[in-house]
């Protein structure tokens, strides 16, 4: 998710970053986005973005299984009703193989009137290996609404706080 670079871009906005990898399943959704949104779509120029166009829960698995611990966060942007199905508890625990004890994993969920889906996301995840997660709603002036994001962490408190100088 994320193809138009978006998420991204603010992530490379902290200095302390040394690389972000966005897997997004759609080269096009990409190319439109640097033709079109050129502001947000900058993040790909970025010499420490790291951009591979294929399935991200394929690559999720592979990733896992030749690098372990190897994140130290990861952000699922895709809140899209019909993806629903994709996501597995195999799904969640290959992330949780990828991310470094005491990293996150930050998803976008859905809006206030979803809360089937949250509920399916949130037994996915504790069945995935993370059973620490909490609800954070976020506002945005890209949406019209609130969001819910899950915060993921093996820590015992998984939202501690920004990093001390970002």
């Amino acid at each position: 998710g994320a193809g138009d670079g978006g998420v991204a871009l603010r992530v490379l906005m902290h200095p302390s970053v040394e690389r972000v990898v966005q897997v997004e399943l759609d080269g096009e959704v990409v190319a439109t986005a640097q033709k079109h949104f050129g502001n947000i779509a900058r993040s790909f120029d970025d010499p420490r973005m790291e951009l591979r166009i294929q399935d991200a829960i394929a690559w999720a698995r592979q990733e896992a299984n030749e690098n372990p611990e190897s994140f130290d966060a990861c952000i699922i942007d895709s809140t899209d009703n019909p993806l629903v199905s994709i996501w597995s508890a195999e799904f969640y625990a290959a992330l949780r193989r990828m991310i470094r004890p005491g990293g996150v994993l930050m998803q976008n969920i859905a809006g206030f009137e979803e809360s089937g889906q949250m509920e399916n996301m949130l037994r996915l995840r504790v069945q995935g290996g993370w059973p620490r997660t909490r609800a954070v709603v976020m506002a945005t002036i890209d949406y019209e609404h609130p969001y819910i994001g899950f915060l993921s962490s093996d820590l015992s408190t998984p939202c501690p706080g920004p990093a001390a100088g970002d």
